[in-house]
């Protein structure tokens, strides 16, 4: 656990840093896009990897200060560390010495996709749910993906992944 140096900043190690971008990010990564061929799901195999890949990217969503807000159905800034004793463990791209997504660049169609998806884990892959209303169909997935892609190469320092 470490402090939050500033809202949205509690820094890494350099051995922390190299770990999450060789290690860390591109395995999420790896789980989206193995989930991107295999919806919809024909086999219990590729429901398992959809529920991988739609979790991966709502975590990277996150991780770059995406979140999303019921009351209003869409998405709103998640910049802050879950503080425990005014200590975190969480990893945002901040501490990396990347950048926050700045949800003002995004397109209207592209808001509307991230809400649909990050919705949509929450209600098909968090908790158990029944005729819940959600928005989390093949199309959202395979729309999600290349603008989570892109955010994320956008925002990683030197656009690593």
């Amino acid at each position: 656990m470490r402090p939050e140096k500033e809202p949205g900043f509690s820094p890494l190690s350099d051995k922390q840093k190299r770990k999450m971008l060789k290690e860390h990010i591109p395995y999420r990564l790896q789980l989206l896009n193995d989930a991107f061929n295999r919806v919809p799901a024909r086999t219990w195999q590729d429901n398992q990897a959809f529920e991988a890949g739609a979790a991966a990217g709502r975590i990277l969503l996150s991780f770059l200060g995406v979140g999303y807000s019921e009351k209003i159905d869409d998405l709103k800034q998640e910049r802050r560390h879950k503080l425990t004793s005014g200590l975190t463990d969480d990893v945002k791209v901040r501490d990396l010495g990347g950048r926050f997504v700045d949800l003002n660049e995004l397109l209207p169609e592209e808001k509307r996709i991230l809400a649909d998806f990050i919705r949509g884990v929450h209600k098909t892959c968090a908790h158990f749910t029944i005729d819940s209303a959600h928005n989390m169909t093949v199309m959202t997935y395979k729309k999600a993906v290349p603008i989570i892609t892109k955010l994320l190469h956008h925002c990683l320092p030197t656009g690593k992944s």
